[in-house]
């Protein structure tokens, strides 16, 4: 979830819950022997959103921080059952086969200038 986000800048804010967080699906299994517990719980949140990326340079390359967005999304929390003093942590998110594509993000390129010899000003080359 945080890959590729380098060099930007990233303001988000929960504005409301439009329906209480519901659980859809609950999973206890063991993984690699009998003693590794694990809990996974996957509850659909529907709640209104918003985001504003922006690129290294602070030009805004996706949503707004306008405009809020009404976001649909299923979360997959896991919890080491094990260990009693283990807590809930993010697993994942599950995106549905008739969710519609995201938004595109405008990418920044460089637009490459002339070359320039060591002697040479760019004025000179205007």
């Amino acid at each position: 979830m945080v890959r590729g986000n380098r060099y930007k800048t990233i303001r988000w804010s929960f504005v409301e819950s439009l329906e209480p967080p519901r659980v859809v699906h609950v999973r206890c299994d063991s993984i690699m022997n009998r003693g590794n517990l694990y809990g996974q719980v996957t509850v659909r949140m529907h709640t209104r959103q918003i985001l504003a990326i922006y690129d290294r340079f602070g030009r805004l390359m996706y949503g707004g921080e306008q405009v809020p967005k009404d976001v649909l999304e299923y979360v997959v929390f896991e919890r080491y059952l094990v260990n009693p003093y283990s807590s809930w942590r993010m697993h994942g998110k599950i995106v549905p086969e008739w969710a519609p594509p995201k938004d595109p993000i405008i990418k920044t390129v460089m637009i490459p200038g002339p070359t320039l010899a060591p002697s040479q000003e760019y004025e000179e080359v205007k």
